[in-house]
This record gives C-alpha cells, structure tokens and sequence, in this order.
C-alpha cells in the first residue's frame, strides 16, 4: 500500500487516481473491488516513476490503467462470478502477454494498440515477484 509521500507523489503524476474507484462503480458493490485493483495500478505506476519515467509517460499510462479499470468493473457486471475473484485474479482473467480486453474508450487502432502496450506491461509487472 502506498505511504503518504507516494500518495502525494501519484497525486502530482495522476491527478484524481484517488477518485477512480468511485468513477468506475456502476453498482454500489463495485467500490471495494475498485479499490483494491486501483492499489495494484498505483503500484504499477509507482514502479514506472521509481524508473525515472517522465510525468507525461507516467501520465499516459495512467490513462490507459483508467480506461482498463473501467472495463474490469464492467466484467463483473456482466458476469457476478468474476466478483467473487480477487483483484489480482480479476486482473488476471482480463489481461495477459497480449494486451487487455476491448476498451471502449480507444478512439482507433492506434489508440487500442496503446492501451494493449500498458496492458501487457501492466501484466509482467503483476505476474512479478514485484506485485
């Protein structure tokens, strides 16, 4: 879990990452799930500032972990099994070495081909010792 300076630090690279579980919910129920996988994404892109990545690098990514979160809570509306995953396993069913599910916020090709890159980064760092 992040410390008080990584929250201030996430905070100067991904302004409102603290609001995202509560952006994401669509049922009431989905607010504990959001939490813990936005804790998994907030260690994600601590790791990638800890790297020395630049603020708009981090702040891409960071959109693009939005955009996944988003369609991970979708998942466990359609399907109320998936709501009985972990975080992690949730995370996991969803995404892998080839990139993430649909994401109905990529505005074309290119857009979605950036979003599966943070997707598949986002699966090493998580299948890590690391996460």
């Amino acid at each position: 879990m992040p410390n008080k300076n990584d929250t201030e630090l996430l905070l100067y690279y991904c302004k409102g990452i603290e609001d995202w579980p509560k952006k994401w919910e669509i049922d009431e129920k989905d607010l504990i799930i959001g939490q813990a996988i936005n804790q998994h994404f907030k260690s994600f892109l601590l790791a990638k500032i800890d790297k020395g990545r630049t603020r708009k690098t981090v702040r891409i990514t960071s959109d693009y972990l939005w955009a996944l979160g988003g369609e991970l809570i979708r998942k466990i509306n359609e399907d109320e099994d998936d709501r009985k995953l972990s975080a992690k396993n949730l995370i996991l069913k969803y995404i892998d070495e080839d990139g993430g599910p649909y994401s109905r916020h990529a505005n074309d090709e290119l857009d979605h081909d950036r979003y599966d890159s943070v997707c598949k980064q986002f699966f090493k760092f998580i299948t890590s010792n690391i996460a």
